[in-house]
């Protein structure tokens, strides 16, 4: 792992996010305050092109990970692009979920990263997906690309739960030997660290300086896709499929939770709100950084889970029924947490 490579990564991050900041207000970047917005001041959106253009150019430092990770890069370039798009003109949910959607299929069938089996999730063994895994795929791909778009919501929790993520997948591919792609996913987490100490909120620094975006959540969402899906397929995966789900819980936890619930109050399930999992321990009395600090160590306690299952080799079905279990007590108590509202 080369150590002036993550430098580099972060470094260039930072110096492209700094550069980037004046363009944002020419090109309609900027977040205006408002609504269910909760920030006092407009702020570039610029976090998701500074975090890719630190990935990309720190990337041809490392010819082997450039090479194995050329339609990884080209095709979150087209999330990102999609997203920039979606930032500055405020695209409709169809539009933006139908290019997400075919940017899946692409990886699907060109890149040929798809999901062929979700592993043994019901005693039954493997479950083959056949002709069904390329439509499979591009579902679990927009899935998890608008669960991360939907944590993007409070300064610094969506980078840090992604950061969760990357590097239990890291952790597994490091275990396994594949040095390329551990070398690659945390040259990833230091590019969105460089973010982090420009968007998170500290004691001396009471406001971000950048967001995100919807260009940078849902460039990062698709991200984790194809490495959870990369990382699960195949004879030897890395790691077995359930394991995703719980590197990932919170922000899917909340996903489907709202999914679920919105529609049976009449609102979209797509429009903003104050319903996620953030709002609501903000409405507790919870500060900004304490809501972060929770969530995260909270989704890093159920990757620790996830990782532990996965290395003494435990049941997947049994991990999937605890998966659901605990998504079932979410579902039932998640509206009571922010109960304090009153």
């Amino acid at each position: 792992m080369n150590l002036i490579v993550l430098a580099g990564s972060f470094f260039i991050t930072g110096v492209s996010l700094f550069a980037l900041k004046p363009l944002a207000g020419k090109v309609g970047l900027i977040d205006i305050p408002g609504g269910h917005k909760t920030h006092i001041s407009a702020t570039p959106l610029v976090g998701g092109l500074g975090i890719f253009l630190g990935i990309l150019l720190a990337s041809f430092f490392t010819p082997s990970a450039l090479s194995q990770f050329a339609p990884f890069l080209s095709l979150s370039a087209l999330v990102l692009f999609i997203g920039t798009i979606d930032d500055a003109k405020e695209l409709t949910v169809i539009a933006r979920m139908t290019g997400h959607a075919l940017v899946a299929l692409v990886m699907a069938v060109v890149a040929g990263v798809q999901l062929t089996s979700l592993g043994d999730l019901v005693y039954v063994g493997s479950l083959e997906l056949g002709a069904l895994a390329i439509p499979v795929t591009i579902f679990a791909t927009v899935g998890v690309i608008n669960a991360v778009n939907m944590s993007d919501g409070i300064d610094g929790l969506s980078g840090g739960l992604v950061i969760v993520a990357l590097g239990f997948i890291a952790l597994l591919s490091f275990i396994r030997g594949d040095i390329v792609t551990t070398s690659f996913i945390v040259m990833i987490i230091f590019s969105i660290i460089a973010f982090l100490s420009l968007n998170f909120r500290r004691p001396w620094k009471r406001k971000a300086l950048v967001y995100l975006g919807d260009a940078g959540s849902t460039m990062l969402g698709f991200m984790l896709a194809w490495l959870f899906i990369e990382s699960t397929q195949g004879e030897t995966p890395t790691f077995e499929p359930v394991y995703a789900l719980w590197f990932l819980t919170l922000p899917l936890f909340d996903t489907v939770n709202l999914l679920i619930k919105r529609p049976q109050k009449g609102i979209s399930p797509f429009s903003p709100g104050t319903d996620h999992l953030h709002h609501q321990l903000l409405r507790r009395g919870f500060s900004v950084e304490a809501v972060v600090a929770i969530i995260t160590t909270t989704a890093f306690l159920l990757g620790l889970i996830g990782f532990l299952g996965h290395y003494f080799e435990a049941s997947e079905s049994f991990m999937f029924q605890l998966f659901i279990s605990l998504f079932i007590i979410y579902f039932l108590y998640s509206d009571k947490i922010g109960a304090a509202e009153n």
